[in-house]
């Protein structure tokens, strides 16, 4: 019993120093460790926005269209509500549709793509030719259909947002299931016998995860974006707050009360910011050369 106990020691250590390593190298890229940090204050503002904000994000009474002050850090809407706080909560509803709507784009996406990349042939021809059909209409467009077809409920609307970027995800996995697949330590778990299951699972999307993470963390500022872009146009869930629906609300004030509109299209920015910087840390942390400097030329 204790030889066990020392060996899951061991390899709980072992986990441990590898994530540690892995988050050193992302701290030693150009923006890696930047993006990741935003990415955490934002999460945690937003996740804690009771411990931060001084009202509930409904709650009125406050005097309408106070700019910022000591009081009012963020000035007040046209409602009477303390902007700070409307914002915490508003954050979590847009990280929300940007962690959720990227993570279902990777499910639909990343199954697809790797059912096609690893049996080829007519099922790969028929997923492709679905995942084109996707691709080749805007995700505005996509989502746009969706929530006029299906109405302006928050969880729908995430969905309607990952059906619009899953495309993207499919042709990614695709093409790394087309890359790995013919490497030798996929010939050789072939050879082995192993199971199709352990092949794909175990073999070739642990060594695709790091081009895959990349493309789920731009989907999630997608996300975000389209969220956004709802919001200001007035389809967002009007019953949860978010940035989007604060733009949609800020427009008609935009002379009178300027800070409406700019604080939550600055946290848009910060946000979608973030997951870029982070995206291109990972992109330079596993492939340095893509973000090395050109040689120069000699004159």
């Amino acid at each position: 019993m204790s030889v066990d106990a020392n060996t899951i020691g061991r390899l709980q250590r072992s986990r441990k120093s590898a994530s540690l390593d892995l988050l050193r190298r992302l701290f030693r890229t150009r923006f890696g460790g930047i993006g990741l940090v935003i990415l955490m204050v934002i999460t945690l503002l937003s996740v804690f926005a009771p411990l931060f904000a001084t009202t509930g994000p409904l709650e009125l009474g406050a005097p309408s269209m106070q700019p910022p002050s000591g009081q009012y850090l963020l000035g007040t809407d046209s409602l009477g509500r303390d902007l700070r706080s409307v914002m915490l909560y508003a954050g979590r509803s847009s990280l929300t549709i940007g962690f959720c709507a990227a993570a279902m784009a990777f499910l639909i996406g990343g199954t697809v793509g790797a059912l096609a990349g690893y049996f080829r042939g007519p099922l790969a021809a028929v997923l492709l030719r679905i995942t084109d059909l996707f691709h080749t209409l805007p995700a505005i467009i996509i989502v746009l259909f969706s929530v006029s077809l299906l109405g302006a409920n928050f969880w729908l609307q995430v969905a309607a947002v990952a059906l619009a970027i899953w495309p993207i995800e499919a042709r990614i996995v695709y093409g790394q299931f087309i890359t790995l697949s013919e490497r030798e330590f996929v010939l050789a778990a072939r050879a082995a016998g192993l199971s199709t299951f352990h092949i794909i699972f175990r073999e070739i999307l642990p060594n695709a995860l790091p081009t895959v993470i990349v493309q789920v963390s731009l989907d999630a500022s997608t996300a975000i974006l389209i969220e956004a872009g709802l919001g200001f146009l007035g389809l967002s869930d009007p019953t949860v707050p978010s940035w989007g629906e604060m733009l949609n609300r800020g427009q008609e004030y935009l002379e009178l009360a300027w800070w409406m509109s700019v604080f939550p299209g600055a946290a848009i920015c910060v946000a979608v910011l973030g997951f870029n910087l982070f995206a291109d840390g990972v992109t330079e942390m596993f492939n340095p050369r893509a973000s090395a400097a050109p040689p120069k030329l000699e004159g």
